[in-house]
């Protein structure tokens, strides 16, 4: 009993400190600093973001998030949408713990996101690994598409 005591204090330790820690948004439409600066305003209301630096050059939004918050993602092509824009890509950059396996396939458990299923996976991982990962976001299906692991 001890045992399963201490070994849940130990993975949920491990969970608290994992999480979803940044991301680049790409944004089509807008080509000036004040539609920029209308859809910076609609992502800085969001609950769970920290900072938001737009690029105007790459059409991108540069977030981070707040530590110990659950984030949406879907609250975010939401904020998007709503400032009169299309939501092109989401790349994220996240740790946490592998679940899974490589024939089944493996999802990253972050614990401050939903569970984001991993695709294309190099390297020899199994479950319970503490990784992190950076990709582009399905947002329809929480899957990443993994373009860097470690």
């Amino acid at each position: 009993m001890k045992l399963l005591i201490l070994l849940a204090l130990i993975l949920s330790s491990s969970v608290a400190s994992a999480q979803l820690s940044k991301a680049i948004v790409g944004v089509d439409g807008f080509t000036c600093s004040l539609c920029a600066k209308g859809v910076e305003g609609q992502l800085k209301n969001l609950d769970f973001v920290k900072t938001v630096k737009a690029n105007l050059k790459a059409t991108t939004f540069d977030l981070t998030f707040k530590t110990k918050s659950s984030i949406v993602v879907s609250e975010i092509a939401s904020a998007i949408s709503d400032g009169g824009f299309t939501l092109r890509d989401i790349k994220i950059t996240a740790s946490g713990i592998l679940s899974g396996d490589q024939q089944k396939g493996f999802t990253l458990i972050t614990g401050n996101s939903p569970d984001i299923k991993l695709s294309k996976i190099k390297g020899d991982f199994k479950e319970g690994d503490k990784i992190s990962v950076s990709g582009i976001l399905n947002i329809k299906n929480t899957s990443l598409n993994v373009s860097e692991i470690k």
